[in-house]
């Protein structure tokens, strides 16, 4: 602002750091917020409608912000594809080439069973590799590997929104415990579960800093500054330039004048 005075930053920093450093956690308050997280997760039964509707949507944003960063990485991983080649003339490294051909072929394993467990038999890698070696690409096992589980990632990752979307209408089948393999939503309950967890865990966080901690940082900042009240070194350090050096400076003066009129008055006296 306008009337702000800088001349206090630097120790305002210093006390910030020094309370900050100094401050710990009330250990009865970490064991009471476990036992409250520990009884938040333990409830598995979801109420109503809205609440089955927002674990959906924290599902999804967790979903999508995996996904994007996979796709990220797949792309790094790939180089640009042939729009990004044309409009900014950028290529690929011989690396890239060989990463795309493999994800080309792990693809096309994919698209065969979509049903495919998380992991690449030794056989598979053995296939991919031959197959890749017929069309004069020369690749590593590990660089399968590495390929793969980028490529099954975005796979998985794909296919649990596309169900995620399923669960949209499984609310009523859950509440009347229907069993239909097609809404299993399980993986509903989980994140609802998790975000229930997560707002009591910050309501408890928000009542322990207002009630308690709050003070006891008040504290620590009292305690603090009674610190550096008697460190003169560190009050030089902290609190520094021109207005200070002048009300240095006129304290001198002020010292000398009062001496000069004490000793005047000394002389009047005799």
């Amino acid at each position: 602002g306008k009337e702000h005075d800088d001349i206090f930053d630097k120790l305002k920093e210093a006390v910030k750091e020094e309370s900050i450093k100094r401050h710990k956690w009330n250990d009865f308050a970490e064991d009471s917020l476990r036992v409250i997280q520990h009884n938040a997760l333990e409830d598995r039964s979801i109420s109503d409608k809205q609440q089955w509707d927002a674990a959906i949507y924290f599902m999804e944003e967790a979903l999508q912000a995996r996904l994007k960063d996979t796709e990220n990485a797949i792309e790094n991983m790939i180089g640009p594809d042939w729009k990004k080649r044309w409009l900014y003339w950028k290529n690929r490294t011989q690396e890239q080439f060989v990463h795309n051909e493999t994800k080309n072929e792990l693809e096309k394993m994919l698209k065969c069973n979509e049903e495919h467990p998380a992991y690449l038999a030794s056989d598979e890698i053995t296939t991919v590799r031959k197959n890749l070696e017929s069309r004069g690409v020369e690749v590593d096992p590990s660089l399968i590997k590495d390929t793969w589980h980028q490529v099954y990632r975005r796979h998985f990752l794909k296919t649990a929104l596309n169900h995620c979307n399923l669960c949209r209408r499984g609310f009523y089948y859950y509440q009347r415990h229907f069993v239909d393999s097609e809404l299993e939503c399980n993986d509903v309950v989980l994140f609802w579960r998790i975000q229930r967890m997560l707002a009591i865990t910050a309501n408890t966080l928000r009542q322990q800093l207002t009630n308690t901690e709050v003070r006891r940082l008040e504290k620590n900042v009292k305690e603090v500054l009674e610190d550096f009240a008697e460190d003169s070194e560190k009050k030089v350090k902290l609190l520094t330039g021109k207005r200070v050096q002048l009300a240095e400076d006129l304290k001198k003066v002020r010292e000398i004048q009062e001496k000069l009129d004490a000793f005047i008055e000394a002389l009047h006296q005799e």
